[in-house]
């Protein structure tokens, strides 16, 4: 559980240097290169110590069980969290009209697996990133800032077939990657009698 607190402590504080306001002095003592050099290689350490850190500490302590409607919940989330995060790097009307379409798109692919995990670790991984996001949101929001320029219909599109064909991938493959199995595909069934 040490590396998985200690990964989440090193990405989502370097993640947060910029609402905290260290950015701007350690941009000043370093240089923006060597600053983007120091931000890229603690968030590569961080996030691999997450992923490892979850890896150790599965299964762990369950917490509570949570209500069978909150899979329902995560089943829907995440293809729209997808499309947000895919919706980040076009210029689609997504974009414009949200301004924060990363941030909605871990908050709520965070939020609803938070609402769908009840062990430890989970509970800890994604109560940190749904925390980290609606910090960010709060503070993008609050900060007002301009609307992105107006989108176009092919980068919605885009953004929403990718990120669709992206869920379904994931969900195929969760418990192969994940150890969970979220959908019961009729291939994963095992034959009667077996």
């Amino acid at each position: 559980m040490g590396v998985l607190i200690t990964g989440l402590v090193i990405f989502i504080g370097v993640h947060l240097t910029r609402v905290l306001g260290i950015k701007a002095l350690m941009v000043r003592v370093t240089g923006e290169a060597l600053f983007a050099i120091f931000y890229s290689v603690l968030s590569t350490i961080g996030l691999t110590l997450i992923v490892y850190g979850q890896i150790l500490a599965h299964p762990s302590v369950t917490l509570w069980q949570p209500p069978a409607w909150t899979r329902t919940v995560a089943l829907v989330a995440v293809p729209v969290s997808l499309v947000l995060i895919f919706a980040t790097y076009l210029p689609s009307h997504i974009r414009s009209l949200t301004r924060h379409p990363m941030t909605l798109g871990v908050f709520l692919w965070s939020g609803s697996h938070l609402l769908a995990n009840g062990e430890l670790a989970s509970i800890l991984l994604f109560g940190a990133f749904a925390a980290w996001s609606l910090i960010l949101l709060v503070e993008g929001y609050w900060t007002g800032g301009h609307f992105a320029r107006p989108g176009v219909l092919w980068a919605d599109l885009t953004a929403l077939l990718i990120g669709v064909l992206a869920s379904a991938v994931i969900a195929y493959f969760h418990m192969q990657l994940f150890g969970v199995a979220v959908v019961e595909f009729a291939s994963n069934r095992a034959a009667p009698g077996i």
